[in-house]
């Protein structure tokens, strides 16, 4: 039998087996019990390249139970899409074995107590770290487990979603400790009683977070915000032939919905590019004019996504800015966008996305590789997307009778949404309620849809905010400030659902400290790898050479 590679296995299989929409998210309190084992035993043993295999193995495992869907698996599927999909599968690996890969040498080195002292920080570095750059894919972060696990999720308006997965693989390191010191009663007693204090008071605090939220808005209140959203359920592929058919389709949607109906709703809101082209330029003037003649004689405020092309002034432009075809001189950016349009409107808010999904919508480190730009091209109108630089809230104004409100949404475009500092960026700024827009119809019929709309449901407990989220085919609803669903739309179908959320100003403990913990795990991360390198290295150095020598 060979122990080592069932471990591998086991750890790759739970890992999977716990993700959401997976009910069994509590599987990751043992997830990592079987590769902490095999490091405890082995990893003293095996040679480097064995290691790595085995790590490589069981994350291979993981992504692909947990994020096979990214490849879309469509008929119509582009196939770029698959093929980034299956790249992603091939390379994601590599990155989720980092820390494990350098824990090997921490136990070599300092033996096993360090390693699984130190595995908890430094798995939560690395799962920061890896929501650092533009090649980022901080998806499958193992925190994301606890919104299927009861109450424990609601601890992430003080730790956030990395901080969880620190919790996650201390719990497994305290069970490893157990089974390590379980002939001796005396140790074994003093790590299963942290581990059951550990979970008391973090089950309990999120018993008692969710027993105080309240998740039901108050008709009668006359600052809150009514919102419908609009999930068009419209092809992803033939939505780029014409960006006149999908605004019709959409205004024909709102108009049978609030037919006779007063009051119906403060805001209408639109999912990711639903108006696909850049419709504020003079090439599309006719169809802006016609959307913002529609927006005045009905009084509805929209927010929507869109294409927003902006030109920049002489040496202002980005590197990775493109070129006109017609005047070379001329630098112009298309970025993936969302816009709020009221009536009697002069300024009109934007909000351009600031986490690109990588190679899919825009090359890594485009402004330094700017000559490979065009080798990473998708025929569907999304690639190359300019990189919006900042993130701040868009005012809307709100009128109940004589109380005037002005709600400031925060705006999170599709990808945005996985990152926790977007969102705790935008309420910092002021957001009193939080909004994501995408488009997954890319993934329609595979869990990808759903996992995004837990991942949604993690940003509104960690900021304590409701959030609004219209996708263009699911999932589409309206997350209270526990995470819970107030409303929501079936995956794929057409249909508008109408529902309140109230403003609200406080901050959590999150949104003012951040990631304290792992920041700290990722200077341990980075630390640790420099030290147990540090005596290889020094050998290298030619001074210890000629003293060997001498």
């Amino acid at each position: 039998m060979n122990r080592p590679l069932i471990l591998a296995l086991l750890t790759g299989a739970l890992l999977g087996a716990a993700f959401p929409p997976s009910p069994f998210g509590a599987l990751a309190f043992v997830a990592f019990v079987p590769l902490l084992l095999l490091w405890r035993d082995h990893a003293e043993r095996l040679s480097r390249p064995k290691l790595f295999g085995l790590l490589y193995l069981t994350f291979f495992i993981y992504h692909g139970i947990a994020n096979w869907w990214v490849s879309s698996w469509q008929d119509a599927a582009d196939p770029y899409l698959f093929a980034s999909g299956i790249a992603l599968w091939i390379a994601h690996p590599v990155f989720l074995s980092l820390p494990w890969y350098i824990l090997a040498s921490v136990q070599r080195l300092w033996g096993r107590g360090a390693m699984l002292t130190l595995a908890p920080l430094l798995v939560a570095g690395c799962e920061w770290i890896h929501g650092q750059t533009d090649a980022s894919y901080p998806w499958l972060s193992i925190g994301y487990d606890m919104i299927m696990s009861g109450p424990y999720a609601q601890l992430a308006d003080i730790v956030g979603v990395y901080g969880l997965g620190f919790l996650i693989l201390v719990t497994n390191v305290l069970i490893v400790a157990v089974i390590s010191v379980w002939q001796n009663p005396a140790k074994r007693w003093q790590f299963m009683s942290a581990l059951a204090a550990l979970h008391v008071l973090w089950a309990g605090y999120g018993l008692v977070a969710l027993g105080g939220s309240e998740d039901v808005v108050v008709e009668s209140d006359p600052e809150r915000l009514t919102v419908a959203l609009v999930q068009p359920n419209i092809d992803p592929w033939d939505k780029w032939s014409s960006a006149g058919d999908q605004i019709t389709i959409h205004r024909r949607l709102v108009d049978s919905a609030r037919a006779g109906k007063k009051g119906w709703a403060d805001v209408v809101i639109w999912s990711e590019t639903a108006i696909p082209s850049t419709i504020r330029t003079p090439a599309n003037r006719a169809d802006y004019d016609e959307l913002r003649r529609w927006i005045d004689t009905s009084g509805v405020a929209l927010v929507t996504g869109f294409a927003d092309l902006v030109t920049y002034e002489p040496g202002q432009a980005p590197p990775s800015a493109r070129k006109s075809a017609l005047d070379p001189t001329l630098r112009y950016d298309a970025f993936n966008a969302a816009m709020v349009l009221q009536k009697g409107q002069t300024v009109v808010p934007v909000h351009h996305k600031t986490m690109l999904t990588p190679f899919a919508e825009r090359l890594p480190f485009a402004d330094q590789l700017t000559f490979a730009m065009s080798w990473v091209e998708w025929g569907v109108g999304i690639s190359a997307w300019g990189k919006g630089r900042t993130r701040i809230p868009l005012p809307i104004t709100i009128r109940h009778g004589s109380t005037v409100s002005n709600i400031r949404l925060g705006m999170i475009v599709c990808i945005e949404s996985i990152y926790p500092e977007v969102a705790r960026d935008l309420v910092n700024e002021g957001a009193d309620v939080l909004c994501v827009i995408t488009n997954d119809a890319w993934f329609n019929g595979t869990p990808g849809p759903e996992q995004h709309f837990v991942i949604s449901r993690m940003r509104a407990i960690e900021q304590r905010r409701w959030l609004l989220r219209c996708a263009n085919s699911g999932m589409t609803g309206i997350i209270a400030p526990s995470g819970r669903p107030s409303v929501r739309i079936p995956a794929q179908a057409r249909a508008i659902a109408v529902g309140s959320a109230e403003p609200l100003s406080s901050r959590t403990v999150y949104a003012v400290v951040g990631d304290v913990v792992p920041i700290i795990g990722a200077v341990s991360a980075l630390l640790a790898f420099l030290l147990t390198r540090f005596p290889r290295l020094l050998r290298k150095l030619p001074i210890h050479s000629n003293s060997n020598q001498g």
